[in-house]
C-alpha cells in the first residue's frame, strides 16, 4: 500500500543561491543527479503529484526548488549535472550553486537521495561527486533509478558491478542503497519510509534540547 497519498505540497520556492533559499527550519532532503538520471519523474512519484518539471531534454532544472510537504518536511530538487549542451560557465555555475548549498544549509539538511541510473555502467563523474560528499560529511543514500528497464537479474549485476567499481576506487564500505522506478512506483514507499525515519530521529532530538 501507498503511503505517499497524504502527502501536500505546502509551499514551494525556487532559489538562485541558498543565501535565498526558505528561511524555516525543518529537515531537508535534496535529490541529485547526472542530468536525464530520472531526477524529476521520481519526484514525482514520490509526491505522488505532477510537482517537478519533467521534459525529455535534460539539464532543465537550474535552481534550488524547494517543496515544502505537510508543512513540515522539505524536499529538494536539485539542479542536475554533466549536460554537455550548456555553456562551460553555466556548468560552473551550476556545480557552484549545489555545493554551496550542501556546504552552507547547515543541520536541517538531513540526507541527500544520490540518483543513479542503473542500466549505466559507473560514472568517473558520479563516483567523485558521492566521494566529495563522503568528504564533506553529508550523509547521503545511493538510488538508483529506472530499475523498471531491467530485468531483476540485470539490476543485481549492474548493482555489484557498481560496488565493485566503488571498491576498486578505495571504497571502504558501500553506501546504503534504495532501487527505484517512478514508473512502476518501486522503491517510493522505501524512500518515504526512510524519510520518516529521520523526520523522527530529528523532530525526537529538538524536543529533547528545547
Amino acid at each position: 500500500m501507498s503511503i505517499n497519498n497524504n502527502l501536500t505540497i505546502s509551499h514551494f520556492q525556487s532559489s538562485n543561491t541558498v543565501n535565498d533559499c526558505p528561511t524555516k527550519i525543518q529537515p531537508e532532503y535534496a535529490f541529485i543527479g547526472r542530468s536525464n538520471v530520472g531526477k524529476s519523474s521520481l519526484i514525482n512519484s514520490i509526491l505522488n503529484q505532477k510537482a517537478a518539471y519533467t521534459s525529455s531534454k535534460p539539464g532543465k532544472t537550474q535552481l534550488i526548488n524547494h517543496f515544502e510537504v505537510n508543512n513540515k518536511w522539505c524536499l529538494v530538487d536539485l539542479p542536475g549535472y554533466g549536460y554537455a549542451k550548456i555553456s562551460k560557465q553555466k556548468r560552473k555555475e551550476i556545480i557552484e550553486r549545489n555545493n554551496n548549498y550542501f556546504q552552507n544549509r547547515g543541520v536541517q539538511l538531513i540526507a541527500v537521495f544520490f540518483l543513479i541510473d542503473i542500466r549505466i555502467e559507473p560514472q568517473k563523474i558520479d563516483l567523485e561527486k558521492m566521494e566529495w560528499l563522503v568528504n564533506n560529511n553529508i550523509y547521503f543514500i545511493r538510488t538508483f533509478t529506472k530499475c523498471d528497464k531491467l530485468s531483476a537479474y540485470k539490476i543485481k549485476k549492474s548493482a555489484e558491478i557498481y560496488n565493485k567499481s566503488m571498491k576498486q576506487n578505495n571504497w571502504v564500505s558501500i553506501p546504503e542503497t534504495i532501487v527505484t522506478s517512478s514508473k512502476n512506483k518501486i522503491g517510493i514507499n522505501e524512500v518515504l519510509t526512510k524519510i520518516e525515519k529521520l523526520n523522527n530521529q530529528y523532530f525526537n532530538f529538538q524536543s529533547n534540547i528545547t
